[in-house]
């Protein structure tokens, strides 16, 4: 069915805004593939190893120093 043919034009007042029109033709297909996360090494968080402290001692030393 064409929709902006002149058919559908004319008979325009003669249907509702409801009017499911094709909706009761669409059909929902499968999917094409699992979306569920694998659970494997690309997933896992690497260990975490602590090669510096949270402040280093030079930063703590200048902040103390008043000597400006």
């Amino acid at each position: 069915m064409d929709k902006m043919g002149a058919a559908y034009i004319m008979n325009s007042d003669k249907t509702s805004i409801d009017d499911q029109g094709g909706a009761a033709k669409l059909y929902r297909e499968g999917l094409e593939f699992n979306t569920m996360a694998k659970q494997g090494v690309l997933t896992e968080d690497m260990p975490k190893k602590m090669t510096k402290t949270a402040v280093d001692p030079s930063v703590m030393k200048m902040a103390e120093e008043r000597d400006y």
